[in-house]
């Protein structure tokens, strides 16, 4: 894939990484197909019509692993893209991706072990689970709505902590080789995160929003409904699932934002819209209650909460970028903010060129308000702006009517094309703000701001972060393998070869094939073959094969006998009936 090609943010990029499709093994390319029959077989009904059409639409078949690049080829169709990164990515990236039109897909593949669920993203979730719905224009725009708004919804500190503590216990438990001591230390320590999180944030309710519609969402009636949500459609048990008495089916509304979800466990409700249409209807009274549409003090708490970068807008059309660290007193309206870090100004959401990363002062203060004679600071004229210039010292002092007031050597003055004044520039200054002590500083650009009207998180001109490069990383990852799975894979690639030469071959090779993998089960386990440790999935290709072609109808059937037994001695653990009935 060209990535270049690729419409991602700058600040981005070091999330792409390359598909590295040459580590996908035979076992791999198994796990993936019987995913995907398994799915499409069991969803065929149950899914939402778009998701029956959306495979092909998407580029995603039985047959193949996706490459990443025939995704985003197929997805561009639909006004999409896709992209591929390395597992978890922040929740802010993965909104900002989408609100791009971009779908984020995670290279790696789940294991063998984990054919069922898996609470780690994967390249079924992502390319299985969300692309197929993508062809339909309703749901695709709300996927890039919520993402926008997630994208600028403030969080709170704490949750980056809780998304830490999610993570670990997601990737604990979608490694196989971790003991139960790991994962139970890993869910102690999220339990211990949830315990001291305040109210969650709007950043928090938004994504909960989004988990229970594009992720575990159903549409139609509480009591007949068809599957959307990704989470469920790349799921066979949680698609199997859904449909029990004891998972709650409740009307989608924003109360959905009130109710917690935990990633690593199955859901005990699902929420059902009534249509796509209905997505739209519910985020926009989800859209009511972020601090953007909420404007003014609110918004500004908000963001001093926060204490991520934030984007400011004023009635003049400047903009501020930045954190804000502090707001003055308030009497209806603030009256000056300070701003922390690297700080950039923008007129009507465009950065202003002069702010470019080498000349953005390291923190700023911004006065709100008109001037003391009530006249908009962005509407006075070079005239009333030399008015201002006291005549012994030269310096210009500018009063404001909730009290402010500075001093300092004016030395530049910047308009709009249309006449606006869009800074002064000034050194030397003395700034007098309400509530505070004289302060001194050696610059200071002088913003005509006016009324706080809104803010939101995140920058409003996404050329303020960091450009960023693509990542050098190769995904999946080369893994070293023991020679025992060294020999498991060797013997899944014998059985593709065997399918690829047809009939004859799979006649010759399968039982062979059969006779290697129960001997070598028998060694490993010192003579004696234990259900946990039976390799299914093997003997499901060999008996999909069969079925198939016809090639050994004796073989077929002792296979079949084989995996009822395996279902029964592996108390229904592995979706192994499933499978058989897919065969049938």
């Amino acid at each position: 894939m060209d990535r270049n090609a690729l419409a991602v943010p700058a600040h981005l990029r070091r999330f792409v990484v390359e598909q590295d499709y040459r580590q996908y093994t035979a076992v791999d390319r198994a796990v993936w197909r019987f995913l995907l029959v398994q799915t499409q077989a069991q969803l065929r009904d149950h899914a939402h019509p778009a998701y029956r059409n959306g495979h092909a639409a998407a580029g995603i078949t039985p047959d193949c692993i996706p490459h990443m690049n025939e995704v985003n080829d197929k997805l561009s169709r639909f006004g999409w893209g896709a992209v591929c990164v390395d597992g978890f990515i922040p929740p802010r990236a993965f909104q900002e991706f989408q609100a791009c039109g971009l779908l984020p897909i995670a290279a790696e593949l789940r294991t063998r072990e984990q054919l069922a669920y898996t609470p780690a993203p994967d390249i079924f979730h992502e390319s299985a689970g969300h692309a197929p719905i993508l062809p339909d224009p309703i749901f695709a725009a709300y996927l890039k709505r919520i993402g926008d708004l997630g994208r600028k919804a403030f969080s709170a500190p704490e949750e980056d902590t809780l998304y830490e503590a999610i993570h670990a216990l997601s990737e604990r438990k979608g490694n196989p080789s971790l003991g139960p001591e790991e994962i139970a230390r890993a869910e102690a320590a999220l339990e211990a995160v949830l315990e001291r999180l305040p109210e969650p944030s709007e950043a928090a309710r938004l994504s909960r929003l989004y988990w229970w519609t594009a992720e575990y969402g159903l549409v139609g009636r509480p009591d007949d409904y068809k599957i959307y949500g990704a989470g469920l459609l790349s799921s066979l048990r949680e698609s199997h699932n859904c449909d029990a008495a004891t998972v709650a089916k409740v009307a989608l509304d924003e109360g959905c934002m009130d109710v917690a979800y935990d990633i690593t466990r199955p859901q005990p409700q699902l929420f059902v819209a009534s249509s796509f249409e209905a997505l739209h209807e519910v985020l926009d009274l989800a859209a009511r209650e972020l601090a953007i549409h909420i404007g003014g003090q609110a918004a500004l708490l908000r963001a001093v909460r926060s204490r991520e970068v934030a984007s400011v807008r004023f009635s003049s059309g400047a903009w501020v970028m930045g954190v804000v660290a502090t707001v003055g007193p308030m009497r209806g309206e603030p009256a000056w903010l300070e701003l922390t870090g690297p700080v950039a100004f923008a007129w009507d959401g465009v950065l202003q060129p002069e702010h470019d990363r080498l000349g953005r002062p390291d923190g700023a203060i911004i006065v709100t308000g008109v001037l003391a004679d009530g006249a908009r600071l962005e509407r006075v004229s070079d005239r009333v702006v030399e008015s201002a210039r006291e005549g012994a010292s030269g310096r210009h002092r500018f009063r404001f009517a909730n009290g402010a007031a500075m001093t300092g050597s004016l030395s530049r003055v910047v308009r709009s094309a249309d006449g606006l004044l869009m800074r002064l520039e000034m050194s030397d200054v003395e700034l007098r703000l309400p509530g505070c002590a004289p302060r001194k500083l050696s610059r200071h650009v002088l913003i005509p701001a006016g009324d706080v009207i809104t803010a939101h998180a995140g920058a409003v001109d996404a050329r303020f972060y960091v450009d960023t490069a693509f990542s050098r990383a190769l995904v999946p990852a080369p893994r070293h393998r023991l020679a025992r799975e060294r020999r498991t894979i060797a013997l899944y690639a014998q059985a593709e070869a065997a399918l690829r030469g047809g009939r004859l071959a799979m006649r010759d090779e399968f039982p062979r094939i059969l006779a290697i993998l129960k001997r070598t089960e028998s060694q490993e386990r010192g003579g004696v073959r234990e259900a946990a440790h039976v390799d299914w999935l093997l003997r499901w290709v060999l008996l999909e094969g069969l079925i198939k072609t016809s090639a050994d109808a004796r073989l077929a059937d002792a296979l079949r006998e084989e995996l009822q037994r395996l279902e029964v001695d592996l108390d229904h653990q592995q979706p192994i009936a499933m499978g058989l009935r897919a065969c049938n």
